[in-house]
Parts: structure tokens; C-alpha cells; sequence
């Protein structure tokens, strides 16, 4: 397994990734509605390539025998506070269960606490059983929100980690 910064290459294979997890992962979350419309207002290749060729965020590719199974996304929260915010963090289904994300995460906040990134925040849907991964990893719940998208809404929780208690 190998962790790598993603290029605009890795703009389809990104696509394909999440149009592949997300009705395995979020069909009994989310109605097929909510996640037609999520896909296509997140996951389409003009954001994907917009995100990428951001130099303030970071998509990071986990592969192997040079097939891309899984990728996380950050983006910055606040530079004040010196903070980042996981965007995406998906795994293909039959990759998963193989530590591909904790490599992931870890990789992340490796690579957030060298560059002096103090915090690392996410958002979770309450019904999905990542929750448990996340606490693993060592994040706490610090907010339960409810956000509006088009007709739908994010029911979710925040979560954090403090990365400056940390090290290398």
C-alpha cells in the first residue's frame, strides 16, 4: 500500500471512487434522491479538478499495484486557529475492512502536524457506523448540527482532534 499527494490525474479515478462508495455506504442513511444530488453537486469533474488544482487543499490517493483504492480530502478551516477540516474520506467497498483508511488518516495528520496544522475537524452523518472509526482514530463529538442543502438537510456531527497534543 502507498499513500501519495493526488495530481489532476486522479480526477476520474476520485469520480469513480465516490460514485461507487456512496450508495454502498449511505443507502440506508440517505434516500437515492439525496444522493443523486450530492454526487452530481460534489463529485462532478469540474469540482474534482477545481479542488485539486487548489494549492490550499490536499487530496492524498492510497494505492496499490498502481490501483487507486481509497483518498482523503482536506481543506483549510481556519488559519487563525490553524485548522483543517477532512472533506472526503472514502475507500472502495472491496477494499475496505483492510486498514486502508486509518493509513489514510494517519498519513493526513502526519502530514497536518508537519505543517503546523494544530486541529482537524469533520463532519459525520449521526446514522453512519464511520462514527465508531473516527472515535477510534482518537476524535471526539463536539457539536450536533443540522444543515440545510437545496431541499435536503446534513444531519450530522462535528468532530475534532486536536493534533497539536501529537507528534511525529
Amino acid at each position: 500500500m502507498h499513500i501519495r499527494h493526488a495530481t489532476l490525474a486522479d480526477a476520474q479515478a476520485i469520480i469513480i471512487i465516490a460514485n461507487t462508495t456512496w450508495p454502498v455506504t449511505y443507502s440506508t442513511i440517505i434516500s437515492q434522491e439525496q444522493i443523486t444530488f450530492m454526487l452530481n453537486a460534489f463529485y462532478s469533474k469540474a469540482v474534482i479538478e477545481d479542488q485539486l488544482k487548489d494549492a490550499s487543499q490536499y487530496f492524498f490517493i492510497a494505492e496499490e499495484n498502481n490501483e487507486v483504492l481509497g483518498y482523503a480530502h482536506i481543506v483549510p478551516y481556519s488559519q487563525l486557529n490553524r485548522t483543517y477540516k477532512l472533506s472526503k474520506l472514502y475507500i472502495l467497498p472491496a477494499a475496505q475492512g483492510k486498514q486502508i483508511g486509518k493509513m489514510l488518516m494517519q498519513y493526513t495528520e502526519q502530514f497536518l502536524i508537519s505543517n503546523k496544522i494544530q486541529t482537524m475537524l469533520l463532519n459525520v452523518n449521526r446514522n453512519n457506523p464511520a462514527i465508531d472509526f473516527y472515535k477510534k482514530m482518537k476524535y471526539q463529538i463536539i457539536e450536533t448540527v443540522d444543515i440545510p442543502l437545496d431541499k435536503f438537510w446534513l444531519n450530522d456531527y462535528i468532530m475534532k482532534k486536536d493534533l497539536a497534543t501529537y507528534s511525529l
